[in-house]
């Protein structure tokens, strides 16, 4: 289930950062506070992104929750409230990652189908998410909730090759 993160979920959130560590991943996807910040200050954060407050140059308000399951946070997604040209082209609405030792198990289609009702009752209809084309699992995730795909093209301000799809409300 999806749940907004707590002061409460101190040791489950440094459980679900240290399996990322572990498995040799520094950069977790959709989560974007310092890895060595206090729980407090992460809640905070991400309360106030969601708000549109201490946004960092060129960010959106967003939302982010995490997917709990019997006490363990399995993974995270971050909604972006609305698209700029660059998040059009690369991140679209949507942004999520699975903890490395739930990968497999069906969790990242679970936890992007309890995000998409919330995106629609936040206002947005037509859901854009982006991946890259070598990422499987993924593109199997945004097709197994919906997703059409729109196209691959080159981001050129990246560098890199995006899957671009829609999920339409």
């Amino acid at each position: 289930m999806l749940i907004d993160l707590t002061p409460a979920h101190g040791p489950a959130l440094a459980a679900f950062l240290a399996d990322f560590a572990a498995a040799g991943e520094a950069r977790i996807p959709a989560y974007f506070s310092d890895l060595d910040w206090p729980i407090e200050r992460v809640v905070d954060a991400v309360s106030a992104w969601a708000r549109g407050e201490q946004l960092g140059p060129g960010w959106v308000p967003c939302t982010t929750w995490f997917f709990e399951q019997g006490g363990d946070l399995l993974g995270v997604v971050n909604v972006r409230h609305h698209l700029t040209e660059r998040l059009r082209h690369f991140g679209g609405h949507i942004g999520y990652s699975v903890r490395p030792s739930a990968r497999g198990q069906g969790v990242a289609t679970a936890l992007l189908a309890a995000t998409l009702p919330r995106v629609r009752a936040m206002g947005i209809q037509d859901v854009l998410l982006t991946c890259d084309p070598g990422n499987v699992a993924s593109r199997r995730t945004i097709e197994r909730n919906g997703g059409v795909l729109e196209d691959e093209a080159l981001y050129a301000p990246e560098g890199k090759v995006v899957r671009r799809y829609w999920i339409r409300g």
